[in-house]
């Protein structure tokens, strides 16, 4: 069992793992997964891990082309399951957007999808049959959908489907990318899940290639930024720290550093400049300072000014809530999911017409904070 709340957070904040490595608890075995679509040798191959005949093993489709692929299913633990296609390219995001008039703001899901979907749903973002229902509104992500939780291939391909989705009703999905993104693009499984193992075995394709640059969700992640500017808000996973903000990097040049050596191992990045986006002290991924309240008003002043932005969102640094610090500019939104979950609570951060609010897996919202601007 995990840790209750209350001391779950006091251990956290005193340096104690609340998470093994690999997870203490980690029982986990083979279970269903996929689809994993693999670039290989001038065919696609379509490999999922099926429950059949008693047993989870294999299935396996080779297709010549991308469009003979007409859709592809994704089958859920609960038995549920959603459909969608393939995208016909991918491409670089943007990464500064005019305020849209609605944002759901979520962060470090890793791997919970009953969470994830039951938040969404709850807010309005999609339906029960996983169709996005938001019209032009924004789904923002915060990093760290990997690694802890036992679902996440399929957490990813609903990100991906309602991207599709999002962007025909004039809406918009933002990924961001996290440490845990990070992490297992470059072979840090240190959190993995034993069952990604076990599967890996099953479908004879080790785990370091599930997210290469050589299958769909691999190139698809390699299109996301590590930081965004939304309006007056700057979205980023663990903060910025003096490291970046005192950079020549605008915060365009960090993305472009950062999907430049997305995959690479820390400590075989070379480049001065990488070194300073990825450093898992201070880079953009990592930074914690912020969260723990380590820095100064004039950092915040410094950081936000570098950004062009008047607050700023992360992730990354675990709260009992959703916390705004340093006379409203910042909002820190990573809780404890997993055991919220467990007693049938999910909250995050919703930002409407500028102001913002704690929406909770219901909908409804709660006006915890005083707007930090008037409007004209």
């Amino acid at each position: 069992m995990k840790l209750p709340i209350l001391l779950s957070t006091f251990l956290f904040f005193l340096g104690v793992p609340i998470f093994g490595n690999p997870p203490f608890d980690d029982l986990s075995q083979a279970g269903i997964d996929g689809p994993l679509v693999i670039y290989r040798d001038g065919k696609i191959l379509v490999k999922s891990v099926v429950f059949r005949d008693s047993i989870f093993q294999m299935e396996e489709k080779i297709f010549d082309q991308k469009n003979e692929i007409k859709r592809l299913t994704c089958h859920l633990p609960s038995k549920e399951k959603f459909i969608f296609q393939l995208k016909d390219s991918l491409k670089i995001e943007p990464d500064k957007y005019d305020e849209p008039e609605k944002m759901l703001v979520v962060s470090d899901i890793e791997g919970n999808f009953e969470g994830f979907k039951i938040m969404l749903v709850g807010a309005g973002v999609m339906n029960e049959k996983f169709h996005w229902t938001f019209g032009d509104g924004h789904l923002v992500m915060v990093g760290d959908f990997f690694d802890r939780g036992l679902n996440v291939t399929e957490v990813l391909w609903l990100i991906y489907k309602l991207e599709i989705e999002a962007e025909d009703a004039g809406g918009k999905v933002h990924f961001i990318l996290g440490n845990h993104e990070i992490m297992n693009l470059s072979d840090d499984l240190r959190y993995l899940r034993n069952k990604y193992f076990e599967n890996a075995k099953l479908i004879h394709e080790p785990y370091e290639n599930w997210y290469s640059a050589n299958t769909e969700l691999g190139r698809w992640l390699r299109t996301k930024n590590a930081i965004e500017i939304i309006g007056s808000t700057v979205f980023c996973h663990g903060g910025i720290s003096e490291e970046i903000y005192s950079s020549k990097l605008s915060p365009s040049q960090v993305n472009e550093v950062s999907r430049e050596h997305i995959g690479e191992p820390f400590e075989k990045i070379r480049n001065n400049t990488a070194q300073k986006v990825f450093d898992q002290t201070t880079g953009i991924f990592w930074f914690r300072g912020i969260a723990k309240k380590q820095v100064s008003d004039e950092h915040i002043t410094a950081a936000l000014r570098w950004a062009g932005a008047k607050q700023m969102v992360i992730g990354h640094t675990v709260m009992q809530e959703v916390t705004n610090i340093y006379a409203g500019r910042v909002f820190c939104i990573d809780l404890f999911h997993e055991e919220n979950l467990r007693v049938g609570f999910m909250h995050t951060l919703w930002i409407e017409d500028g102001e913002f609010f704690v929406i909770n897996s219901k909908g409804e919202k709660t006006a915890t904070f005083t707007p930090l601007f008037a409007k004209p």
